[in-house]
């Protein structure tokens, strides 16, 4: 399984190396059944595009037009919660979101069962599982990025390490996608997708083996 994930990056390097706009054809199945092993491949295939910019600030470049693309958006949309969502399918998960509602932050957050941490008025409160990497994390007014480190607890931690799209590195940098230090205090919610789609999928490949 970990070659099979290896060859999968590999594929996704030569594919971005190629022709402008370029975008491999999606698995369909993960490229890994072990969790961790899946969340590091999601998070490496992110990875990948960091120093990746935009050509005058418009969201205006053939690798944000192939990512837009593939979510049959708009070449020049918003695209940071269209490339949470490209990462996750170019390593055969397809996150169970509307297509309509793929480049929409907000539905990353609407399902009150995959919200793991949610900052209240009263304090802050941990609803769930512990936060692992790649999960989604809503940030300022309308904004996506990933966890980028394995263990991250708000109630400890001031800063948190997240890597995004449709974002900057600072004064001075371009849009594209970096990895950036963020304030627990500026993050309003962290969503894990991945478990509960992983054990739908287990399960689902459990009713077709009793057949």
């Amino acid at each position: 399984m970990r070659t099979c994930y290896l060859l999968c990056i590999g594929l996704l390097v030569a594919g971005l190396s190629g022709a402008p706009g370029q975008t491999l054809k999606r698995p369909t199945r993960p490229v890994s059944l072990d969790e961790a092993v899946l969340r590091q491949a999601i998070f490496d295939t992110a990875a990948l595009f960091v120093g990746k910019v935009e050509r005058t600030n418009q969201n205006d470049a053939d690798w944000i037009k192939a990512i837009n693309r593939s979510n049959k958006l708009p070449d020049r949309a918003m695209y940071c919660a269209s490339a949470f969502y490209y990462v996750h399918a170019q390593n055969g998960v397809r996150l169970p979101i509307a297509p309509v509602s793929i480049g929409r932050v907000n539905a990353y957050f609407r399902d009150p069962t995959k919200i793991v941490w949610r900052k209240g008025q009263r304090g802050n409160t941990r609803l769930g599982a512990k936060i692992r990497r790649m999960d989604a994390v809503s940030l300022f007014a309308s904004h996506i990025e990933g966890i980028a480190q394995d263990r991250y607890d708000p109630a400890e931690d001031e800063e948190v390490l997240l890597i995004g799209f449709n974002t900057t590195g600072g004064r001075g940098t371009r849009g594209g996608c970096y990895i950036n230090r963020r304030r627990t205090r500026d993050i309003k919610a962290i969503a894990n997708w991945l478990t509960p789609w992983l054990e739908s999928y287990q399960s689902s490949l459990g009713k077709k083996l009793s057949f």
